[in-house]
């Protein structure tokens, strides 16, 4: 029997890996959707009051060379706001070559309409990141301009230079880091937290490197249920 129930737990394993890796690689071979969950608060600013995750981003390839952008401000609440929103690029494109244009038709709210400005490693996040895409929706014209909780932004995102070259897989990169808080793919600036909405605060996706343990957390857990 003991010969058994070790048996029966490396076939657990087995299967656990198995699974992710089947995950894992259908999503890579899709590529056509990126999904970043902004869910950490960093440098000591103070957290939305939502469950995490409070923003999310998805990238979705369109047609050849474009890309549809879709930001939510999925938990936010109350008077909670995004100032500003960053992105990375592939090293291999030229984020000045980018066209992004913003879609008043299929966004939902009654925010400003952002500005975009682009450049390599040209925007840093307060604590740590560089980026290379900023889009700052301005909220100083009154609480109703501001992209706040249940709004959503759509961006239709192009390479002017063509030759198939991106993909949603291309803004799948982290920020060139200087100032030890992390590297992530997304960063952005949450406004009017907290009674009074006096406080802000930085929120981005977890590093890799978090995601991997949270994973091992899982499956750890799952584990200890199957040995109880």
């Amino acid at each position: 029997m003991a010969h058994w129930g070790i048996s029966r737990r490396s076939k657990v394993w087995v299967g656990l890996v198995l699974s992710i890796s089947l995950m894992w690689g259908a999503s890579a071979a899709q590529g056509s959707l990126i999904s970043l969950d902004l869910s950490i608060s960093y440098n000591g600013g103070t957290p939305p009051e939502g469950a995490a995750p409070w923003l999310n981003a998805t990238f979705t390839d369109s047609v050849e060379d474009e890309v549809t952008l879709t930001l939510s401000a999925t938990n936010l609440t109350g008077s909670e706001n995004v100032k500003e929103w960053m992105f990375n690029l592939d090293t291999d494109l030229d984020p000045t070559d980018l066209s992004i244009s913003f879609s008043l038709v299929d966004s939902t709210g009654s925010f400003n309409t952002p500005s975009i400005s682009t450049g390599l490693n040209a925007f840093k996040a307060d604590g740590d990141g560089y980026f290379d895409i900023l889009i700052d929706f301005n909220p100083t014209n009154g609480p109703n301009k501001r992209f706040g909780a249940g709004e959503a932004a759509v961006f239709t995102i192009s390479y002017i230079p063509g030759g198939d070259l991106l993909t949603a897989d291309s803004f799948d990169l982290i920020s060139e880091p200087d100032g030890g808080q992390g590297e992530y793919k997304t960063a952005a600036h949450v406004q009017s937290i907290g009674p009074g909405g006096q406080d802000s605060g930085w929120v981005a996706t977890p590093e890799p490197a978090t995601i991997v343990l949270m994973g091992l957390g899982g499956l750890l857990g799952l584990l200890r249920k199957r040995k109880a």
